[in-house]
């Protein structure tokens, strides 16, 4: 692949191409969500430039990079170079397309887009179904069919490949290695094969798609649980020893897309990911639906979505959760801690907003939206000596998107 793409010159077509997005959010609250955004507002949540460079070196054989800069996946205060795509494509026929290198997953309507802004009316999209996969990109090989229809084309793509990534975790009164609060990063290797089905229309799109998904620690074991050890005159919950070499993650993605009379677009999507380990809260299910009405240049909609973990997982931290208001204080830093690790998801968003296309390839989009959470939500970064239950959060997001 590398000697395909050092060699541009060869390339009967080569086309360059870009993309960026310039955003701004602020919340009412002091404390962050989303990694980012609190009252004193941020570029940081949205903002990304990338570049992309397709080159076709005959009717069968072709190859795509993409690259682009944005928020660290591993720090919250830098950024960082990402290579989304890097690979060689061959169509044998124009039914089957194979594609292997760097490859993005096909798992969301706009996962494999979803850096260009440009290409949809959402000022951001519904984070309650877009990050329940850990991981969209993988070095691999992705096989699709495609078959022509009079209403649809049917579109069957498998994939397998891996991806070394990281899951990010926060403590509000200590991390898992210090003595005060903030996030951490732990790496995970990721491998993932999925079978995706799409029916797509000039006017409507469906999908369905099964991943599983396989994940694992470098140079540990992953999957432990947590057992009750005397600590003084009470019992803490701690990480217990064990676990498995490799963890089994299934994910169920489900996503349509209809035009309504009157020029209405309703759009839903649901995924559920099923993780058994500490972090169990990353069992959960997430959904949206969104109204949309294209009149002019003007797209406005409102949108209403929510994620939540299994109630076993909601369980559990209520559990560890309350037991540290019955430990002597000195512990109770700790059993937050472990409530912290189950990484638990309830919470819901409402969101009124609007795009404005200034070009067909540049777009202003305002939003409106309200959080609330439920039990706790790891979206949230809670204040130390609290949780991040029971909380409602308004958030006020402007951005300019372009492509060229």
């Amino acid at each position: 692949m590398l000697a395909a793409l050092a060699m541009p010159a060869q390339a009967h077509d080569l086309t360059w191409s870009g993309f960026g997005t310039v955003g701004f959010a602020q919340s009412d609250q002091a404390y962050k969500y989303q990694r980012f955004i609190d009252d004193q507002g941020t570029f940081k949540r949205d903002s990304v430039i990338g570049a992309q460079v397709d080159l076709k070196f005959n009717q069968q054989w072709g190859a795509a990079v993409q690259a682009k800069l944005a928020p660290s996946d591993h720090s919250d205060s830098q950024w960082q170079g990402f290579l989304s795509w890097a690979f060689v494509s061959w169509r044998p026929n124009d039914d089957w397309l194979i594609r292997a290198g760097k490859i993005r997953l096909p798992m969301m309507l706009n996962t494999e887009n979803s850096d260009v802004g440009a290409t949809y009316d959402f000022a951001r999209l519904p984070l309650e179904v877009y990050s329940i996969a850990p991981t969209t990109d993988v070095i691999g090989v992705s096989i699709s069919k495609t078959w022509l229809g009079e209403s649809f084309d049917w579109i069957a793509e498998a994939y397998t490949g891996e991806a070394s990534t990281y899951w990010r975790y926060y403590g509000r009164d200590r991390t898992i290695d210090r003595n005060s609060p903030g996030s951490w990063f732990l790496p995970i290797d990721m491998k993932s094969s999925g079978l995706v089905l799409t029916a797509r229309g000039f006017e409507n799109t469906f999908r369905i798609g099964y991943h599983e998904g396989e994940a694992s620690r470098p140079g540990t074991k992953t999957g432990a649980g947590f057992e009750k050890i005397p600590c003084g005159p009470s019992e803490c919950y701690m990480l217990s020893a064990g676990g498995v070499d490799k963890l089994r993650v299934p994910i169920v993605t489900l996503g349509a897309s209809v035009l309504l009379p009157g020029d209405f677009r309703l759009t839903g999507e649901y995924a559920k990911a099923k993780v058994e380990s500490a972090s169990r809260g990353l069992s959960r299910w997430g959904g949206y639906v969104a109204l949309m009405k294209r009149m002019g240049a003007w797209t406005p909609y409102v949108s209403y979505a929510k994620t939540k973990s299994t109630d076993d997982a909601l369980g559990v931290y209520q559990q560890i959760n309350g037991n540290a208001n019955t430990v002597p204080p000195p512990l109770r830093s700790g059993q937050t801690a472990m409530a912290d690790i189950t990484t638990p998801y309830d919470q819901s968003t409402l969101a009124l907003g609007t795009s404005f296309w200034v070009t067909s390839k540049s777009v202003i989009k305002a939003e409106l939206s309200r959080v609330r959470t439920g039990i706790a939500s790891s979206f949230v970064d809670a204040p130390a000596g609290s949780d991040s239950g029971n909380r409602h959060i308004n958030v006020f997001s402007l951005s300019y998107s372009f492509s060229f």
